[in-house]
């Protein structure tokens, strides 16, 4: 793997959209002090592979798992919507500065690896992080003590003016504006950590606060929801900055922007099992993320009139055995050999493809999902080892999985294949209200204070919060991530607080860090030794992380990238850079 020398990336750092990896929303260990169900410690699993019952959840290898599907849509060719949907999210003629993509923020595990200018001030403005006193400086990871986050840079502040009109021109033209606070001439950065987009599509809702419904409108994110505005009857929708938390916003941000330029055929009947479908289309029109502010994405000099203007990967290389688009790389030239009219026509339909400018939205969301439906990290030492390969697991990691089961209890959230109760799964068995009352999947684990980041609470554009039970425990609650691959996307939480791990462990073994109202029950003190702590992160850290993740290769290989203040990624063919053994 090939990395610009002038550029750091941490071994493990980071989430459209809720990465955001990483990159939407969650916590990240919601490990408790009770074990199993009715506080007793849970079975032994290192002893019993092939899956075990954990409080009604089968604990069972991911590639049991079936992974959600869209009801309904317009995909006429799987196969066909994959090819799209990859090259749209590694497609940096996207960005409105003609380099930032959805990969510029999910290249490492699905996450974001960058160093540079990652620190967003929060609430009160102040960076306040390991020494950082403003933008555009490196960051050494460190734990996060203030309001301060790491989140992902996206693009400076700027208005759209137009899409350029020469196909060569990547970025769009915008009147750029450096002299806001706090960023001032550098990129913004999000106000959340980035989610990873790797088994993103297992999520009933995507985004730390789980603004992308699992209803997908065809213009924005939020489903049905009163948020989705006139997206309900089909006519203009509203775009957020994705993230949230404030202070920059960004994949789950604060601002919301009509916009003006949608058709009403871009809406949808509305598409259940489709979160990733409505996280898609949250960052490319985020003013923080991808897009300067007011561009739109239907219609007459809009974001899809623009890709579809353009070469697809025009500045990327695709590697001919690329496990999607080698058969259309035009290696050793830049780019594909088709455009982006026939890859939607493909996928689907010529009558579609005709009027693709008019329905971009809802082809690009429904794109990217079959894209992401085939990121499934399912052959982890963890999987092997529940298939009944014992030796898959080192000694080390099968004791971790026990205090991970037993001790610690953290599948009491970290449940199903997916190890997480956020999962489609998990509602469908558990209900849709957790044992606190509130939404299930989201949890107050006590963070940073609930008045910082109202998470789960939060309001959208129309003013109706994310939270659908209404419970005051949605307050500052974030959803429950997934755990493979952990060793490739620190930092954790949804703040990006902590740098390791190892303090991960540290911070659920002393119960949290605030005593908020709205804690949740489950949060206590662990009592975990020095040896449970040691074993516990070998097996959060080696047992579950897929080779082919860490190496890019198929289903996770991809065209170059030029990540902005980041690594020169080359192209990765289905073999990846290197071996998995």
């Amino acid at each position: 793997m090939k990395l610009n020398p002038k550029r750091k990336v941490q071994g493990a750092r980071s989430v459209c959209s809720g990465l955001f990896l990483a990159g939407a929303t969650g916590t990240l260990l919601a490990m408790t002090a009770l074990g199993g169900c009715g506080g007793q410690p849970s079975k032994n699993l290192s002893a019993a592979p092939r899956g075990a019952e954990q409080h009604g959840v089968d604990l069972v290898a991911l590639s049991h798992v079936a992974v959600p599907q869209p009801i309904g849509g317009d995909v006429i060719d799987h196969a066909a919507a994959v090819r799209l949907g990859k090259a749209l999210f590694w497609e940096q003629q996207l960005g409105s500065d003609g380099k930032q993509s959805c990969a510029t923020c999910h290249f490492q595990g699905g996450a974001d690896g960058r160093m540079f200018n990652v620190v967003n001030p929060g609430p009160s403005g102040m960076f306040q992080v390991a020494g950082i006193n403003g933008p555009g400086q490196w960051l050494s990871p460190a734990i996060i003590t203030s309001d301060s986050r790491i989140g992902s840079q996206g693009l400076p502040k700027g208005t759209f003016v137009s899409v350029a009109s020469d196909p060569l021109q990547a970025a769009d033209n915008c009147s750029w504006s450096q002299m806001e606070a706090p960023f001032w001439a550098y990129r913004s950065v999000t106000g959340r950590n980035t989610p990873s987009a790797v088994a993103a599509v297992f999520n009933r809702q995507n985004f730390w606060d789980g603004r992308a419904n699992h209803v997908f409108n065809g213009l924005n994110p939020f489903g049905s929801t009163g948020n989705a505005g006139l997206a309900n009857q089909g006519g203009s929708s509203i775009a957020l900055d994705s993230r949230g938390g404030g202070g920059g916003g960004g994949h789950g941000g604060g601002g919301g922007n009509v916009e003006n330029g949608s058709s009403a055929s871009a809406a949808i009947a509305m598409l259940d099992g489709s979160s990733a479908s409505s996280q898609a289309v949250g960052p490319p029109l985020s003013g923080v993320e991808m897009s300067c502010a007011g561009r739109t994405f239907n219609g007459p000099n809009s974001l899809g009139a623009k890709v579809l203007a353009r070469q697809p990967l025009r500045l990327q290389s695709v590697a001919v055995d690329d496990s999607a688009l080698g058969m259309l790389s035009a290696s050793p030239k830049t780019g594909l050999k088709v455009t982006y009219r026939q890859l939607i026509s493909a996928a689907f339909g010529q009558a579609m493809a005709a009027n693709a400018e008019a329905q971009f939205s809802r082809i690009f969301g429904q794109a990217i999902q079959a894209y992401e439906s085939t990121l499934i990290p399912d052959k982890t030492p963890f999987d092997r080892f529940l298939d009944g390969h014992t030796s898959a697991m080192t000694a080390s990691q099968k004791r971790g999985l026990d205090v991970f089961t037993g001790k610690a209890s953290c599948t009491k959230c970290h449940a199903g294949g997916e190890l997480t109760d956020a999962s489609v799964s998990f509602a469908a068995k558990r209900g849709l209200l957790n044992d606190d009352g509130g939404d299930q999947g989201f949890h107050n684990t006590g963070v940073r204070p609930t008045a910082e980041d109202a998470g789960r609470a939060g309001m959208g554009p129309m003013s109706v919060a994310w939270s659908q039970s209404g419970s005051p425990m949605d307050k500052g609650a974030f959803k429950t991530p997934g755990l493979r691959n952990l060793k490739l996307t620190a930092p954790f939480m949804h703040n990006g607080g902590l740098p390791t791990i190892a303090s991960v462990v540290d911070f659920y073994d002393r119960g949290g860090d605030f005593a908020n109202a709205e804690l949740a029950s489950r949060m206590k003190p662990l009592g975990l030794s020095a040896d449970e702590k040691s074993s516990l992160v070998d097996f959060l850290e080696n047992a579950l992380t897929d080779c082919r993740v860490e190496m890019h290769a198929a289903p996770f290989d991809h065209p170059s990238l030029e990540a902005t203040d980041g690594p020169s990624l080359p192209a990765a063919g289905k073999w990846g850079y290197g071996p998995c053994h």
